[in-house]
């Protein structure tokens, strides 16, 4: 690959993926940041954009230079969803934030953005998908070649056995947008997917997670006073004895594929059913019977120990 597409919902641990990517480091594969495209998910898209405007600046000089553009404000189709619960209403934790100079927002909305940098590089580009699908969903709408363009789509989605975090059978991502979700899964040879329990398989101890934060750059310094300021205001989160880090693992997969151990390939489907208790679901095909899309690659598991190299920033 040549380029990466960042789609995004920040987002706390969104704000360390982004990190990952945009902070070179001395064992981690730089790749140039074509773009970070935004998409409604943890919070609402006016948030979620300015989020990434600031995180990016707050990043440094070179980070604010890559330009922003702001995606889907909800579904393609049924409720939205949304963790402020999670993040907090501004997506960071409320986080109090300091002045920094924010990269500017293109007037191009996300989907054609994917679909331009795809064209001008084709084949080398790859997407790291880290909220809700609806942005890729629509761009392959817009450009069906989208998925030859590509060379490489991570996503981070999907309760591959049951075990959700927004409903009690869907993720957060999948199910926030299911409609996009098997749009996508139903239409890109060789996506690879980092599910919500291959996240929860790969929990950090709390000093691991502390670690990840202790460069010297401006980022890691961010992110010291995200972390801060969400151990103030959750006292239940400072105290847990393991951290998981969804879109983080997902970024060390897009960054460096040798990270992956264990893989398995099957068919995926997303369930749209709203109102019933499997709307947002990921169904696998795990015996293989269905012929009707390309299989997607299952993260299993990663090694550890290129884990704790891959998300130092």
């Amino acid at each position: 690959m040549s380029v990466l597409v960042i789609d995004t919902d920040p987002g706390l641990d969104d704000a360390h993926a982004l990190a990952m990517a945009l902070v070179p480091a001395p064992r981690r594969p730089h790749v140039p940041v074509a773009a970070v495209c935004t998409v409604a998910g943890n919070v609402g898209i006016d948030t979620v954009t300015d989020n990434a405007r600031w995180l990016l600046g707050a990043y440094g000089e070179d980070a604010a230079t890559i330009p922003v553009y702001r995606g889907a404000a909800g579904p393609i189709a049924g409720p939205r969803s949304e963790a402020p619960d999670i993040h907090g209403a501004d997506g960071l934790g409320e986080l109090g934030r300091w002045s920094v100079t924010q990269t500017g927002e293109q007037g191009t909305p996300a989907a054609l953005a994917l679909i331009e940098t795809a064209r001008r590089h084709p084949g080398e580009t790859t997407l790291v998908a880290l909220g809700p699908l609806t942005n890729v969903a629509l761009a392959l709408r817009l450009e069906p070649r989208l998925p030859q363009l590509l060379d490489r789509v991570v996503v981070m989605g999907g309760a591959i056995h049951g075990r959700g975090n927004l409903t009690i059978s869907a993720e957060f991502n999948t199910g926030a947008d299911p409609a996009a979700a098997d749009l996508v899964f139903a239409h890109f040879p060789g996506l690879v997917l980092l599910s919500w329990e291959t996240t929860l398989d790969h929990a950090f101890a709390p000093a691991e997670f502390t670690a990840f934060f202790d460069g010297p750059s401006r980022a890691a310094a961010t992110l010291r006073r995200v972390v801060a300021n969400r151990f103030v205001t959750d006292p239940s989160y400072a105290q847990r004895s393991a951290y998981v880090r969804a879109d983080p693992l997902a970024m060390a997969v897009a960054l460096d594929p040798t990270v992956v151990t264990q893989a398995s390939e099957h068919r995926v489907y997303a369930e749209y059913a709203p109102g019933s208790a499997r709307h947002g679901a990921t169904a696998v095909d795990w015996r293989d019977t269905l012929r009707d899309r390309p299989p997607v690659t299952l993260v299993e598991r990663l090694d550890r120990d290129r884990l704790l190299e891959l998300l130092h920033v």
